[in-house]
């Protein structure tokens, strides 16, 4: 990556950290381009070189974790009775516990649970409108974030790997039960 691109990069990213220390304090909605550029020490110029917006911003932070996300995830795994990708799920999560809390925080959910669901989309593929398996995949995905919230706000005292093992638990017990 070139000096300008990086720089560049190093700005959004700035601007990201500095949205993110708004959370809990602040509906990010109401969160002002003198605010974020004084908080993250950037010129506004910087800010509107790279956003339109505060919500653009959000929109940054979102492809961002999604990015992430998808560069770490095991090769080959799909699904959600895969006991490896649910727990690289909950690692990720938590190693990114602050963005996800502070997307939480800032009462942003919906964009933080169109990331889970797209990520269950994506790893499942399109499905037809008419396919009866596409409810299973946003009955799994609303599930995994409401445990996931749950855990994180809880301090993640748990490990990923038992994590994984009791949302398969109860992933299976709505399963066997339906």
């Amino acid at each position: 990556m070139d000096k300008r691109k990086l720089a560049n990069r190093q700005v959004k990213d700035r601007l990201l950290a500095a949205l993110v220390e708004f959370a809990g304090r602040k509906d990010w909605s109401k969160v002002t381009v003198t605010e974020l550029v004084e908080q993250a020490d950037v010129a506004r110029a910087s800010f509107y070189r790279n956003f339109a917006s505060v919500e653009e911003l959000v929109d940054y932070g979102i492809r961002q974790v999604t990015e992430r996300y998808h560069a770490g995830k095991p090769e080959g795994r799909e699904g959600f009775r895969d006991r490896a990708l649910v727990e690289y799920k909950f690692r990720f999560y938590r190693e990114n516990a602050k963005l996800v809390l502070a997307f939480h925080r800032a009462k942003a959910a919906t964009s933080l649970l169109d990331l889970v669901t797209d990520c269950e989309i994506a790893a499942w593929g399109d499905m037809p409108l008419s396919s009866p398996a596409r409810y299973e995949v946003y009955f799994y995905a609303g599930a995994f974030y409401n445990v996931l919230l749950c855990w994180l706000e809880s301090g993640a005292r748990e490990s990923p790997e038992t994590m994984a093992d009791t949302f398969m638990g109860l992933v299976d017990g709505v399963v066997r039960h339906s």
